[in-house]
């Protein structure tokens, strides 16, 4: 049986352990290497593989420092591992390198389309043209958004790519850690809370700011690393109801955080053209938790909320759209959300690896 080599671009991502802890757990043979950046490790702790090798690179280096890492970094690790394996990359930077580098024996995972970032329209489209050969040309790639597949591929899915949603950990899979977390509302004084890495200062950090200048009966906490402090601590140094709790281990920490939260916010900032298409796991956590979501307008993710009746889509970044919003607010909307919330099957929330482990199977036996 062939051993599958991953190579991860953030190596404490969530997401990222989650698979390599399910393909493991299937009985496949693995190694992996990966990249780590300071101050995002919490989630590294006891978890339950083996790493071969961990690269230290830095979160302030430039662009062009980071691709040569990468690039050296992938091609010996690409020269270590020539027999009797399947590479596993996760990203399109680590995927193109490899790609550029020769390697055609991978499977690919994509969280995000990072081609859209590229503010050059030549750029932008070179790249996903890229994007889109390393999927054809892979013996399978996984997709974590539907909208993805609209994107790149208009609804017309290769058949070598499957989608799995950025579900929550089977960690969850069970029916008896759901119950008794219903919530009751008072709108007198709500919780808000980001559960996440901690960017988007046009939306999120707006959204902080409005609350505590606007609505002190209220208060906004931060569950995550933050990746430019300089976003955050303005803020909470200013106001009184804005709190900022740091790193936390997912998913261990998930239900005492959402315990304390009446309402989600995962208001990203549209202007990133993968934010409007990404499908992003605060959706899956907020559901299983009962937690009412507030997201951004015309988006992927805000489709989703307006499917299941579950939340509110505003113009995050617009002061009096906020303001706005958390005026309006009562009791009825947030039971009726968090009511529609209740109704769907935990096991729908959780991630099923059943068809990915098939496909991996038929790949390496």
């Amino acid at each position: 049986m062939k051993t599958i080599v991953f190579i991860v671009q953030q190596l404490s991502q969530p997401r990222c352990i989650k698979r390599i802890s399910t393909i493991q757990d299937a009985g496949f043979p693995i190694k992996v290497y990966g990249f780590l950046t300071e101050g995002y490790t919490e989630n590294l702790k006891n978890i339950p593989f083996q790493i071969h090798e961990t690269i230290n690179r830095e979160q302030s280096a430039s662009k062009i420092n980071k691709v040569l890492l990468f690039r050296s970094t992938i091609k010996r690790i690409l020269k270590e591992n020539k027999q009797n394996c399947i590479f596993y990359f996760f990203g399109f930077e680590i995927a193109s390198i490899a790609y550029c580098l020769g390697c055609r024996n991978y499977i690919y995972e994509e969280a995000d389309i990072s081609a859209t970032r590229a503010n050059n329209n030549f750029i932008r489209r070179s790249l996903l043209s890229l994007d889109k050969q390393i999927i054809r040309k892979s013996k399978l790639t996984i997709l974590t958004s539907a909208g993805f597949i609209e994107y790149l591929f208009n609804n017309q899915c290769p058949k070598n790519v499957i989608l799995q949603p950025n579900k929550l950990s089977p960690y969850f899979y069970s029916e008896q850690k759901r119950i008794g977390i219903k919530k009751e509302f008072n709108t007198e004084h709500l919780t808000f809370g980001f559960v996440g890495a901690i960017r988007y200062p046009n939306t999120i950090m707006r959204f902080a700011q409005v609350i505590g200048s606007m609505f002190p009966q209220h208060e906004l906490h931060f569950y995550g690393a933050a990746t430019d402090h300089s976003y955050i601590d303005p803020i909470v140094n200013i106001h009184k109801n804005v709190f900022f709790h740091g790193p936390f281990r997912n998913p261990v920490d998930l239900p005492s955080i959402y315990e304390n939260i009446d309402i989600s916010i995962a208001c990203y900032d549209t202007t990133s053209e993968n934010v409007k298409i990404a499908e992003p796991n605060k959706l899956y956590e907020s559901i299983y938790f009962e937690t009412p979501l507030v997201v951004s307008s015309e988006t992927f993710l805000a489709r989703q909320v307006e499917k299941y009746d579950i939340g509110f889509c505003i113009d995050a970044s617009n002061d009096d759209s906020i303001s706005n919003f958390i005026t309006q607010i009562n009791i009825s909307q947030l039971q009726h959300a968090s009511k529609n919330m209740h109704a769907i099957a935990y096991k729908e929330l959780v991630d099923s690896p059943k068809i990915l482990i098939e496909y991996v199977a038929k790949i390496i036996s």
